[in-house]
């Protein structure tokens, strides 16, 4: 079957099972994104204490506590990353109203460069990753700050520039100055790892989730799918059967990170190719309504989707609020 998030009784089995979850950024989001509980509500305040308080939620905390890390990784997408634990933080719901949150941010802050990008420690294949911000990570840095609530501090906004300042031709983003409008490669086409990035920057941001900046990124990523079936590759990003995985946290350029992505951007959630991606997703849900992680980041093997033997609630909560949004 193919379920459609609706606020009607055939939601209640399933968002019953998620508010019954163990691990409180399930029910917190829940509460927020799918049910539609207030802020102010007894229930909602008493799932965010939790998620604040948690064991495995204080271990994200420690990670990001020195920053930018101190050694480099070799690659982009390496679910150790601090990074990605930043951007699972923010995922997660946790506000600059918590005080470990406040201070990472004033870290990350500390670390942003002239240009408004934010310095990292993660992957650089130029070898300048302690001089440089690399654009296809960068803006994760952008994304996580969004939602902690720094939309309208004038750092922020600052990235938000760069961001647009980066946009090349085709719509997406490179992290090599070659490839900008103007330059020597500006016809090769963008980086879909790095775009989709930048998109989760974008979206989060209430006047540019509808820009023009923001359609020109989404066709982008739109016209790498309706390619998938060519021998096409931008700078080694093909889809394929690595990319068409439900998997989190959201670090690889896959199925899941794409739409979460996409679901975020009015402008695209009537467009086919959107809803073909959609459709992709709905075919990956078990009989009972729920969704199956089809990967596994090992360093996250204690969450609920760090396995795959049985149904993540965090994984069926992303998927039902892809299709509220939709609806």
């Amino acid at each position: 079957m193919s379920y459609t998030a609706t606020k009607n009784a055939e939601d209640r089995p399933i968002i019953a099972w998620l508010l019954a979850s163990n691990e409180p950024w399930v029910v917190y989001n829940t509460l927020r994104d799918l049910v539609g509980t207030s802020p102010g509500d007894v229930e909602v305040q008493a799932a965010y204490a939790a998620l604040q308080q948690h064991p495995a939620v204080q271990e994200l905390y420690e990670a990001v506590e020195v920053w930018p890390p101190e050694k480099p990784l070799g690659r982009a997408y390496d679910p150790k990353d601090s990074i990605w634990k930043l951007a699972t933080l923010a995922d997660f719901g946790l506000r600059r109203n918590n005080e470990r949150i406040a201070a990472v941010a004033e870290h990350v802050f500390a670390a942003q460069a002239e240009d408004g990008g934010f310095l990292h420690g993660g992957f650089d294949h130029t070898k300048s990753w302690h001089t440089r911000p690399y654009e296809c990570l960068t803006h994760v840095m952008t994304y996580a700050l969004a939602r902690f609530g720094y939309i309208g501090d004038p750092r922020l906004e600052h990235a938000y520039q760069q961001l647009i300042s980066w946009q090349r031709i085709d719509g997406g983003w490179h992290p090599n100055t070659l490839n900008l409008p103007g330059n020597a490669r500006e016809a090769e086409p963008s980086c879909p790892f790095g775009t989709v990035n930048v998109l989760r920057a974008v979206g989060v941001h209430p006047e540019l989730r509808t820009s023009e900046t923001a359609q020109r990124g989404a066709d982008y990523i739109l016209t790498c799918w309706t390619r998938r079936a060519e021998p096409y590759r931008p700078v080694g990003f093909g889809i394929g059967s690595t990319w068409d995985k439900l998997q989190y946290p959201l670090v690889q350029y896959q199925l899941l990170k794409t739409v979460e992505t996409l679901s975020m951007l009015p402008a695209v959630q009537t467009d086919p190719r959107y809803l073909e991606m959609v459709e992709r997703i709905n075919t990956k849900q078990s009989a009972d309504g729920r969704w199956r992680v089809e990967g596994v980041n090992k360093p996250w093997s204690a969450f609920d989707f760090g396995q795959k033997k049985e149904a993540s609630p965090w994984v069926t909560f992303l998927v039902l609020r892809i299709l509220r949004r939709q609806n």
